[in-house]
Order: structure tokens, then sequence, then C-alpha cells
């Protein structure tokens, strides 16, 4: 039977997460998609078929059991909305497209609320803590390491033995050479090169890439 699902954020990616659903279902028919949450939206309209349910006050009031994807990309704003989520009976389920190469699925992990789109391809040892976002095509080398939180817009290449800090987002077709170790609540721009560490709530932009 499947399990009951909605998704907070009826953007682009929200859409684009729906879809990825119904793609999974193809697969193993794990979900029923009830709509959407979104503060931003009127409630009872619809986006792309599916309702709009309400917002967060509508969903802390859901009295049954509940699975939530959260789709916002912005790194912050999404950690915001899930520390408003306080109701016990949601839960947040990992959500991996059909069409990945997950990697070594003995050392590979994934934390909860984490969403790896169609195309990516990680090696071993890599572990994305809490509500990662891995957009599509990506690549992850062997001893990564992803901050809970953090977003990597398509394209992007992690080298091997990265760390990348909490609440970050890596711009589309950004590269992050071997052995750096990005911090916290950074933006590395798009189609930027990073080849060296980064400090805490920096921007990099460039090739090679530098803070501004």
């Amino acid at each position: 039977m499947a399990n009951n699902i909605a998704i907070f954020g009826a953007g682009g990616f929200g859409r684009e997460t729906a879809l990825m659903i119904r793609q999974i279902n193809q697969v193993r028919n794990n979900w029923n998609i009830i709509g959407f949450f979104d503060d931003g939206l009127p409630k009872g309209t619809e986006v792309d078929g599916l309702r709009i349910l309400g917002g967060l006050s509508e969903l802390n009031q859901i009295g049954e059991k509940l699975s939530v994807v959260v789709t916002i990309a912005e790194p912050i704003l999404r950690k915001k909305i899930v520390a408003d989520i306080k109701n016990n009976n949601i839960d947040f389920p990992v959500l991996k497209h059909p069409h990945n190469f997950l990697g070594d699925d003995v050392t590979n992990q994934f934390g909860r609320g984490s969403i790896i789109t169609a195309g990516s391809i990680f090696t071993t040892n890599v572990r994305l803590e809490e509500f990662v976002i891995i957009n599509l095509a990506c690549t992850i080398g062997h001893d990564v390491r992803i901050g809970s939180f953090s977003t990597l817009m398509p394209g992007c290449s992690i080298s091997g033995n990265v760390t990348i800090g909490e609440s970050t987002l890596i711009g589309s077709g950004a590269r992050i050479l071997q052995n750096i170790t990005i911090g916290k609540e950074c933006k590395v721009g798009a189609g930027a090169v990073v080849i060296a560490d980064s400090a805490n709530n920096v921007t990099l932009v460039g090739v090679p890439a530098k803070a501004i």
C-alpha cells in the first residue's frame, strides 16, 4: 500500500519533486501524493493538478501520519521551515530518483529528508547529513561529507575527501577540488572552481574561486 506524502513548497523544484515521486512510483509504487503545502499560495488552488492544502499552520494540525518532503532550495530558509514543523505525525523520508548511481550501499549514508534527483553519481564513503538536496547530474567522489540543509544545484562536481558545511549552497556547474573544506552557510557561484578551503559565511565566485 502506498504511503501518503506531501510536498512543502510548490515552486519550480517542488513541482519537479512531484514529477520525481511519480517516476519513483513507476519503479516501485511507494507514494500517494496528496498535494502541496505552501504559505505563499491560496489554500484550495491547484498547481500542476495537485491541491494547495494550506501552509505551515495547516501542516502542524495534521492528525494522521504523513510523509513530507521540503523542497525549498535556499538552505537557511529550508532549515527554518523544518524547525517550524512541530507535528509528531510528520516524518521526512529520503527520496532517491531511480536513475542514479548511488555507489557503495554499505558506506554511503543519506540523512532523513534528503532529496537526490536524477542523474547523480556517488562513489564510496559519502555522507549526506539531514535535508540535503542533490539536484540533477551531480558527481560526488569518495569520502565526501555534506552538511545538513546544504544544496547542490545541477551539474556540480565534488572531488574526493571534500567537506561542505551546513546550510551551504553550491551553484550550478561548480567544481570543488579534492581535499577542500567549505565552511557553513557559504555560497559558491555557478561555474566556480574552488581550489582552497573557505571560512564560514563567505561567497566564492570565479575560476579559481575567490571570496567576495
